[in-house]
């Protein structure tokens, strides 16, 4: 009957029940098969028995055996943890050492150590030369820590691979271990972020200008040849790395308080936005810079920016990757503005760079020193041929037209503090600089480095980078000349 056990008589025999039977059948019909075949037919028949009583014991142990687990899912990871803060897919060769990581939270630390030993003349105003240890030649010595959170709030508003995203980077120096700013941890990076394709990077905090990280690709031979969404820079401490100073900032060539926008439409336009508060807001922050808000006035210390760039445009035999930004800040309620333009042509192992940015400051109480007015342009090439070898040479020329002196009766950097400006002069500074590189691999560069400068008319260059004294007006020789000898390993 339906839904019935079937009755013992009708069960099927077990499996050992089975072998029991058919070896006792097999016993039964030895005898005869011996009386009735040859000896050697009787080898066979007896192999045969071997083989299937071997059988039937295999079947029995494997149905008898516990069934298998089944294998454990491979983990699905977030596509938002698929790519990296600045949305390029992660490689595992450059993407730091992975101290963290769960179903939606990951945490890298990375680094980069660089030592450098330099020869540098007319260090001071009778013409000193400094030997040894300087402050890393190309770039600061770092340590920092990434952060990434896939938000499963983003597939609500059709942002699959929204995260939270943050950047946390002290800078130190080699030959003393001390801090790059005294009393400053995570003063190169601190800024919390969301990123998504469609939305794009968006952080706040301590963060390079916006400009700065456009205008990497052709203010010096070093950068990257296209702009993407990760932060940039110029080289790092040698005595053509100042026309980084073009795309500043109230609080330099970084900005405290700030909040910056960068997104990629299509394969080719980046577009960027960027406004830093004055840094003094409810409850101070501790500002290191210059300027800062007070109650009432909120435009002082400020920073606004807007950049776009074009990469990948071809051009004959080769691309052109190219940018323009503007830039403004209020330093001491004293208005300082910077336009830039430029970028790069790259055909083969060929890359050439350039770019020019106008500069103006309003100098001295409520500008009673007059608006400073420079203009100045760059230009570099590389060579990047097959192999680890990589040769760099680039000029420079800031010039600028009643600019006015710090108190060190240095002509200032652009975006300067100009407010107890009280002479001004016109005159440039002319720079040429030389590199080789051997890349052992992806994480080590070895190198050796050259630069000098001179000055013109009224400009004077002091100790703006670590690179000495006074060497401008009165000096025979009007600037100086540095070798140097370095390696860095990044992690």
């Amino acid at each position: 009957m339906t839904g019935q056990s079937p009755s013992p008589q009708h069960a099927h025999p077990t499996p050992r029940l089975l072998t029991l039977l058919v070896k006792a059948a097999l016993c039964t019909l030895c005898p005869l098969a011996v009386g009735a075949a040859h000896a050697d037919e009787l080898g066979d028949l007896k192999a045969q028995i071997q083989m299937l009583s071997k059988r039937l014991a295999d079947l029995e142990t494997k149905q008898s055996a516990p069934a298998a687990a089944p294998a454990a899912p491979a983990p699905v990871v977030p596509v938002a943890l698929k790519t990296d803060q600045n949305g390029a897919p992660l490689d595992a060769d450059s993407s730091g050492v992975k101290l963290y990581n769960s179903a939606t939270t990951s945490l890298r630390m990375y680094g980069l150590v660089e030592a450098t030993l330099s020869d540098a003349n007319h260090q001071t105003g009778n013409g000193g030369t400094t030997v040894g240890f300087q402050t890393a030649y190309f770039s600061g010595n770092r340590l920092g820590f990434d952060a990434d959170h896939a938000l499963a709030l983003g597939e609500n508003f059709g942002l699959p691979d929204l995260k939270v995203i943050t950047k946390l980077e002290t800078e130190f120096e080699l030959p003393t271990g001390n801090s790059d700013t005294v009393g400053v941890l995570f003063n190169r990076d601190a800024w919390l972020g969301l990123y998504a394709e469609d939305l794009g990077k968006i952080t706040l905090g301590r963060q390079n200008t916006l400009t700065r990280d456009f205008t990497a690709n052709w203010g010096d031979p070093f950068g990257s040849a296209e702009v993407g969404l990760k932060e940039g820079g110029y080289s790092n401490v040698n005595n053509f790395k100042q026309f980084i100073f073009y795309s500043g900032s109230a609080n330099g060539t970084r900005v405290n308080s700030g909040i910056e926008w960068k997104k990629r439409f299509g394969p080719h336009i980046v577009a960027g936005l960027g406004y830093a508060f004055g840094s003094g807001g409810a409850g101070g922050s501790g500002d290191v810079g210059t300027g800062g808000a007070t109650p009432g006035d909120f435009t002082n210390g400020t920073t606004q920016a807007a950049s776009l760039a074009y990469n990948g445009l071809a051009a004959g035999p080769g691309v052109i990757n190219a940018n323009v930004s503007y830039d403004r800040a209020k330093v001491s309620d004293l208005l300082h503005q910077s336009t830039l333009i430029g970028g790069n042509y790259v055909v083969g192992a060929w890359r050439i760079n350039g770019g020019f940015a106008h500069y103006t400051a309003q100098q001295g109480v409520n500008n009673s020193m007059g608006t400073r007015t420079d203009n100045s342009w760059t230009t570099s090439v590389s060579f990047m041929p097959a192999g680890k070898f990589e040769y760099d040479l680039g000029y420079q020329y800031m010039r600028g037209n009643h600019a006015g002196f710090g108190g060190s009766g240095n002509t200032l950097n652009p975006f300067g503090n100009t407010a107890n400006v009280t002479s001004v002069a016109d005159g440039g500074k002319k720079s040429v600089y030389a590199a080789v590189f051997y890349h052992a691999d992806k994480q080590t560069d070895f190198y050796i480095a050259a630069d000098t400068f001179r000055t013109t008319g009224g400009w004077v260059v002091g100790d703006a980078q670590g690179n000495g004294n006074h060497y401008g007006i009165g000096n025979k020789y009007n600037g100086t000349f540095e070798a140097a000898i370095g390696f860095r390993f990044k992690f």
